[in-house]
């Protein structure tokens, strides 16, 4: 009898949201029993949880790795004079050391995230993408760098980022993405993927918040969207942020999904035959709306009746229009939720520097 999980890879390309290659589901056994998985994504929470985890001896699971990356992070600021700092390059090779533990396990691209501190700057995004691509390419030549892709805010500054590193050979992911301005701006920038957050990040971290006001149909809405305008073939959807098989399966037929280890075990114990929810609505539902998903039946502000994508793409050459649209999409909620995605995000870059300044701290010891 074919389960969710087996229904819903018939429909979308299936990714795993994880950097465990040696933890309590490592992707070796994972992929093994659930796979194949396509892509594998990650951020600085997930980074931060893989490299803070203990070992059989209780201590970190990860040490080597860890003090190898301070380690060359040192050597590397000897011989050179770009102004990094040791404890931000070692995080990037941390990152970049997961990584290479994973790849071996899965078809396709492993995702990372840039330091979400240079969200707003055009220069430094573009810096961070270069290195942590060379970083690949330095310390495993055997790698292909096509097999890597940099998850990059969606900020203004972010996507115009993203536009130049396509242009370098360079795949991106727009992440935290909450909005149809989001959307549009994405698509002309040329990314490789978008990754709209069907619920805020918050939920993950607060255990007493919902959202109620999750993103399913904007996923539905960007693939249509692209497919409209001969985008699709460049741009893929694939929604992020996830927090229950139901919604996992309302966006059966969504080009990919990446869906975190507990929820596709669950989907793999779960028979399709029987299944009382819904598939695939999220994707196939009608611009004209429904009431439990949101954000597709927002209205323009002009016209009613006009497509809200066409108004949108009058602002995406203007900056100040564009960031003005932005501020009020959904009446504010959107910036907003990025934001708080940012801090989060912040907060977990915080505390993987601090790792590696206490083991450089130890190693000067």
């Amino acid at each position: 009898m074919d389960s969710l999980l087996e229904q819903l890879r018939g429909l979308s390309e299936v990714d795993c949201d994880t950097l465990d290659a040696e933890g309590n589901t490592p992707l070796l056994q994972f992929a093994a029993k659930l796979g194949p998985f396509s892509d594998c994504t990650s951020n600085q929470a997930i980074v931060l949880g893989e490299l803070t985890k203990l070992g059989s001896d209780g201590t970190l699971l990860h040490k080597e790795l860890i003090h190898e990356s301070v380690t060359k992070a040192h050597r590397h600021q000897l011989h050179s004079a770009s102004g990094l700092e040791v404890k931000e390059l070692a995080v990037e090779l941390m990152m970049v050391g997961l990584s290479l533990r994973v790849i071996p396990y899965i078809t396709g691209r492993v995702h990372l995230q840039i330091n979400p501190k240079h969200s707003y700057s055009v220069p430094n995004i573009i810096k961070n993408a270069e290195r942590l691509n060379s970083h690949f390419s330095l310390y495993s030549p055997s790698v292909d760098t096509r097999r890597v892709c940099i998850k990059i805010p969606s900020t203004w500054e972010g996507l115009q980022a993203c536009r130049e590193l396509e242009k370098r050979g360079i795949a991106t992911l727009a992440t935290t993405l909450f909005c149809k301005e989001q959307v549009a701006l994405a698509g002309q920038a040329g990314c490789h993927y978008i990754a709209p957050y069907v619920n805020e990040l918050r939920v993950h971290f607060d255990p007493d918040y919902i959202d109620n006001n999750k993103a399913l149909a904007l996923c539905g809405s960007a693939q249509r969207y692209y497919e409209a305008r001969g985008l699709s073939l460049k741009t893929q959807v694939m929604p992020a942020s996830l927090t229950s098989i139901g919604e996992v399966m309302q966006l059966a037929g969504v080009d990919r999904i990446t869906v975190s280890p507990p929820l596709l075990v669950e989907l793999a114990a779960t028979p399709a035959a029987g299944w009382p929810g819904a598939v695939g609505q999220a994707i196939t539902a009608s611009t004209s709306g429904n009431g439990d998903l949101h954000h597709d039946t927002e209205p323009s502000r002009h016209d009613p009746s006009k497509d809200p994508y066409e108004r949108i793409e009058g602002v995406l050459e203007d900056e100040a229009q564009w960031r003005v649209a932005f501020t009020r999409s959904d009446g504010g909620k959107s910036e907003v939720k990025l934001i708080q995605a940012l801090n989060i995000f912040c907060d977990r870059q915080d505390a993987l520097e601090m790792l590696a300044e206490s083991h450089g701290a130890l190693m000067m010891m």
